[in-house]
């Protein structure tokens, strides 16, 4: 283990990339499903109010109420949070949704039908979701989900903050997933993400539109399920974000990739923010 991160034998890994990325079944489902990007992230907080000025300060005022819950625009993406339901927790990832260019529901469903994929469709119609082999769920989409909110029961608010957001966000750049086993979540993932894409660390990379979805062994102590949110977003100064985070409360964890700041939210969800890519 090096700096909290579970790490494989080069053996292993190269193993278990070169059968995924070799397999000649993979390259007609590459074609098969066309991924828009990651569109959004709904996620558990004990305090709707400090979770939204939270959020709403760091990322933007372009804020959704219904009820108790909030829709916060990340660019072209969007989070979603709530007070915990069931036996979730605040900090919990209730799901991740990928969107799918042109989406038809009716070859969506052939198409896992045919991988051996269960999916259960929500009550719109128009999304449905998939448990991986721990029961994190990612939800496939229409593509910009934030116009399906509709203005009558999604209504505007403002969160009473001042001043600019310390980013100006673009879309979720990727999620990173802990999984009990590497091989078994590759397996389940490449039957409708494709091939692996190169990566680092170690982990398991799959290509969602411009997005990124990460798959990580668990690492001693941690739970699995989504463990980071990356948000993409335009240029900043990251001396000077930083200092606005700390102003703010927030809890500032060393950056994995320099110049990528990376915070905790009130109820300890992992955040990183990472620039435009050179």
């Amino acid at each position: 283990m090096e700096h909290g991160k579970v790490l494989i034998g080069r053996r292993e890994w190269l193993g278990l990339f070169g059968a995924v990325w070799l397999s000649p079944a993979l390259a007609a489902q590459d074609e098969a499903l066309q991924f828009a990007a990651l569109d959004h992230i709904e996620f558990y907080v004990s305090n709707v109010e400090k979770s939204r000025d939270f959020f709403a300060r760091t990322f933007g005022n372009t804020l959704k109420n219904r009820g108790s819950k909030r829709y916060l625009k990340l660019g072209s993406a969007y989070m979603a949070f709530e007070p915990p339901r069931g036996n979730a927790a605040a900090g919990q990832v209730d799901h991740v949704s990928a969107a799918i260019q042109k989406l038809d529901m009716p070859k969506l469903h052939s198409f896992l039908e045919q991988r051996g994929v269960v999916y259960q469709d929500y009550p719109s119609g128009r999304d449905t979701g998939v448990n991986d082999p721990d029961g994190a769920r990612l939800q496939l989409s229409p593509e910009n989900g934030w116009s399906l909110l509709n203005p009558a029961t999604f209504l505007p608010e403002t969160a009473p903050i001042d001043g600019e957001p310390i980013f100006r966000p673009t879309g979720l750049d990727h999620i990173l997933l802990n999984v009990t086993d590497l091989e078994k979540s590759v397996a389940f993932y490449q039957k409708f993400l494709g091939r692996l894409v190169p990566g680092n660390n170690n982990r398991a990379w799959f290509q969602v539109g411009p997005s990124r979805i990460g798959l990580s062994r668990t690492p001693a102590g941690e739970r699995a399920g989504v463990s980071r949110v990356c948000v993409s977003a335009s240029s900043f100064n990251y001396e000077a974000a930083i200092r606005s985070m700390q102003q703010m409360g927030a809890k500032v964890e060393p950056p994995e990739v320099a110049g990528a700041p990376e915070f905790r939210d009130p109820d300890g969800l992992l955040v990183q923010v990472m620039g435009p890519r050179q």
